[in-house]
């Protein structure tokens, strides 16, 4: 049967084949979901994915995607471009209905290398930084990966670094044996309210959270295990094949089933983002406005001189 030009369509009439007779609506099914003809389709995957092409690597298989960020194909530098690149890549997956499972992480031995040797300069720019690129794209950071992405996410720490805070809001926290968790923000003068407070204190507690904050203690792989940051540890090389071991057994339920359950379990961190991530991070960016700490590698340097690579 011939479908008349509008079917799927808003209109005013009922649909009729050929002949004149009415047509009953029905949906399009890709052998996973049901959608109504009339939908504006999604970005696919292979649309979005070239733009991210200097911050990520990617691998999908089966509606598993997986994502490293990396620059120039080696650990990760902590760039501005990136910073933004991060709720860019949670708002592409969150609506490409064909992702069913999002694995992320980082690249090589370091979760994070260092510090952006080409950074926009703080004594011009922090004005309109402070709000672009810092409170506008670190909010959305913490918002995209649990409010966007309505599927099951697994984090991979995959070595030592700062801003693992989305890793920790993952519903499911993998880290290398090799990897640690420093939080440097009060060792360079910095108020840690980002994110990261709300990250550290619903997995460790209080008193725990304050302490590692604070005293920008390090916690090492078996620590983080102990404390219930993270749910599994495993050497570095076996961390991605365990996390798609891991995505693959979450696909044994039904599509509905995974996103409904996921919003069950991410109570908790919608009320503690909602109730404090946007305040908080604009007390941090008063701060950064009045005490103009650097942007520097050498800090994390200083703190991290004792570790061997």
């Amino acid at each position: 049967m011939k479908l008349p030009a509008n079917y799927g369509k808003p209109s005013h009439e009922k649909y009729k084949d050929e002949n004149g007779n009415p047509i009953e609506l029905e949906p399009n099914f890709n052998g996973r979901y049901y959608s109504h003809p009339g939908m504006i389709p999604h970005i696919p995957f292979e649309e979005y994915a070239p733009k991210f092409k200097d911050f990520y690597t990617f691998k999908l298989e089966d509606g598993i995607l997986e994502a490293r960020w990396h620059t120039e194909g080696k650990p990760a530098i902590w760039t501005q471009p990136l910073h933004r690149a991060i709720w860019q890549l949670c708002m592409y997956v969150g609506q490409d209905r064909d992702i069913e499972i999002f694995i992320f992480g980082g690249s090589g031995d370091e979760f994070i290398h260092a510090q952006d040797p080409n950074r926009l300069s703080d004594e011009k720019h922090l004005w309109w930084m402070s709000y672009e690129n810092m409170y506008y794209d670190g909010c959305n950071n913490c918002e995209g990966i649990v409010f966007d992405v309505e599927i099951p996410t697994i984090g991979v720490i995959n070595g030592g670094g700062w801003h693992f805070e989305n890793q920790l809001f993952a519903d499911i926290t993998l880290m290398a044996e090799e990897a640690f968790l420093i939080d440097p923000h009060y060792y360079v003068n910095m108020v840690p309210g980002d994110g990261i407070q709300i990250a550290l204190r619903e997995c460790l507690g209080i008193k725990r959270a304050n302490y590692m904050m604070l005293m920008n203690q390090r916690i090492d792989a078996k620590m983080a295990l102990e404390y219930g940051l993270v749910n599994e540890v495993l050497p570095r090389e076996k961390i991605y094949d365990r996390a798609w071991e891991i995505a693959r057994h979450l696909m044994r339920a039904s599509s509905h089933t995974r996103r409904v359950t996921t919003q069950v379990l991410r109570a908790p961190w919608k009320k503690a983002l909602s109730w404090e991530l946007r305040h908080a991070f604009g007390t941090e960016m008063w701060q950064t406005c009045t005490q103009r700490p650097k942007h520097e590698t050498g800090p994390w340097r200083e703190l991290t001189k004792d570790i061997k690579k």
